[in-house]
């Protein structure tokens, strides 16, 4: 049976299971999943790809600005002041 998050935590305190272990909870299934999706990668890490048709690949685009032009350094532009309508 799932606990709910308005009942009285399964650990005896009393307190209601949202404010009790339902944190530690969630951060252990975090985990658990984090784990599982880490031996997935490394399990299709290890597999190798199917050739492709069409000859080699290009080699990536680097971040010299070639498909979208020079980047910009510094901080953004401030956006424009709002106008406000007179009464």
């Amino acid at each position: 049976m799932k606990i709910g998050r308005n009942d009285p935590c399964p650990c005896g305190s009393g307190k209601k299971y949202k404010k009790c272990c339902a944190a530690k909870d969630a951060a252990a299934r975090s985990a658990e999943l984090a784990a599982e999706a880490a031996a997935r990668a490394s399990s299709a890490a290890t597999e190798e790809p199917p050739e492709e048709a069409g000859g080699p690949k290009p080699p990536p685009a680097s971040s010299s600005g070639i498909a979208g032009g020079p980047r910009r350094k510094g901080p953004p532009p401030k956006p424009a002041p709002r106008r406000r309508r007179a009464i």
